[in-house]
């Protein structure tokens, strides 16, 4: 066999396989130096068998060659395994890294989150501190509104409270951007409650003709009040409703303690015999009354009842029958009035009723159907049925008069004008003019 250059220049290039495998495989291909190692064995064995005159110094360059390929083949091989564990262990702490900006960013939210509780405890909390000293429905307003905004979040909303008398149904307490709401006004809540045979005593989420939920404020087993709110953007009801269930815990307390108080207000402003307001309460809604009519230009009537023969049927069947004759009538009067109405004992047997903004005419039949309903009163004595009846004066404001004590003057001359054409009957002084 011969070669096709001399033996000392392939002897050269062969040792210099080692550098050239380092060269092209260095630092991860490894692949490269064992190509290079087989290459010089190749190489190698050609040259020993071509020249057996310098095997020694062939197989000395073959022998070179392949181990130092080989050792270019490991460091390669070392390197790469070097490089994946780098890789590895970067990528590792890449994750790591990744896991520890999630979890300071959900540290950072919780926190946050801490925060606003916290900043709505505090709010809450004031507010209940504030709210323990409201006596009356006007203080509670503006503390119950702040602490709503602040606390529950809702810019959409009503609360009604239970009025002292059963058949008014409750009464706003504030009312907040809810025009054409089923919650603007309480008959609207009413009827759509009705519509839907929902229970006001509890606490439930609608979600027509608008999100909104309904939670009523309760003492035992009775309702103080009910709080309507509009679901703020992006909440969700699931979420919602327990949170102003909390707040209405909360201030439930504030409800019964008003109740309480205006109760007790109440029993010393109501006579304890008749259920109807004392001389002294009628005295002071009188002046208002006038100074309202004045300042609005309003009118408003003034009746005056008295009981016909009242001394006779104490003094035939006794001051008890009396008593219940009184209680009777005070009755009557409360259940024949609206809410706006006011009735008073004025003295013994007599009583006195302010209608604000009454025409003469609805006065007139009104003071009609209260003597039909006294008159068909009876009341039971042994075997006896003893009928009561009245007689009534009625005066407008400022028609008939200009100040409270003429225009009890006028009524009181139209009551006695009733009791002298015969008892049981109805008179306006304006026909005192004729």
């Amino acid at each position: 066999m011969r070669l096709t250059a001399p033996f000392e220049i392939w002897t050269a290039a062969l040792s210099l396989a080692p550098a050239l495998a380092l060269a092209v495989s260095y630092p991860r291909r490894p692949v490269a130096a064992l190509l290079v190692a087989i290459a010089a064995a190749v190489s190698g064995t050609a040259l020993l068998l071509a020249s057996s005159s310098q095997a020694a110094a062939a197989f000395i360059a073959g022998i070179w060659a392949c181990l130092g390929a080989m050792c270019a083949y490991w460091a390669c091989r070392r390197r790469a395994e070097q490089f994946e564990r780098h890789k590895a262990a970067l990528e590792a702490t890449r994750v790591k890294a990744a896991e520890t900006v999630k979890q300071v960013a959900e540290v950072r939210a919780r926190g946050a989150q801490i925060e606003r509780e916290q900043r709505e405890t505090l709010a809450l909390y004031g507010t209940i501190k504030s709210l323990a000293e409201a006596l009356s429905w006007e203080d509670m307003r503006p503390k119950l509104e702040s602490a709503i905004e602040q606390y529950v979040g809702a810019s959409s909303y009503a609360v009604y409270a239970a009025s002292s008398r059963e058949k008014a149904g409750f009464r706003a307490l504030a009312c907040r951007r809810l025009e054409g709401s089923p919650g603007a006004s309480w008959a609207t809540l009413e009827r759509f409650l009705q519509e839907r045979s929902a229970r006001l005593g509890q606490a439930q989420a609608f979600d027509t003709p608008e999100a909104a939920v309904l939670v009523p404020v309760l003492d035992g087993g009775q309702t103080l009040g009910c709080f309507y709110a509009r679901l703020p953007r992006g909440a969700s009801a699931a979420a919602f409703l327990p949170k102003v269930q909390a707040f209405v815990e909360q201030v439930a307390f504030a409800f019964r303690r008003v109740k309480l108080f205006q109760e007790v207000e109440a029993l010393s402003q109501i006579d304890g015999l008749t259920g109807v307001y004392r001389r002294g309460d009628f005295d002071e809604r009188l002046q208002r009354e006038i100074t309202r009519a004045q300042t609005f230009k309003t009118s408003f009537g003034l009746m005056l009842l008295d009981i016909d023969h009242f001394k006779q049927l104490n003094d035939r069947y006794g001051h008890p029958f009396g008593d219940s004759v009184l209680r009777r009538v005070g009755e009557i009067l409360g259940a024949s009035v609206y809410d706006t109405d006011f009735v008073a004992r004025y003295g013994g047997e007599e009583f006195v009723i302010i209608l604000p903004r009454a025409e003469p005419a609805g006065a007139l039949r009104k003071a009609e159907a209260i003597r039909k309903a006294l008159e068909a009163e009876r009341f039971p004595r042994g075997f006896e049925s003893v009928q009561a009846t009245v007689s009534i004066g009625i005066a407008h404001f400022p028609r008939d008069a200009s100040t409270g004590e003429d225009l009890l003057g006028r009524a009181d001359a139209a009551m006695y004008q009733a009791k002298s054409q015969g008892r049981n009957r109805v008179v306006d002084c304006e026909s005192l003019r004729a």
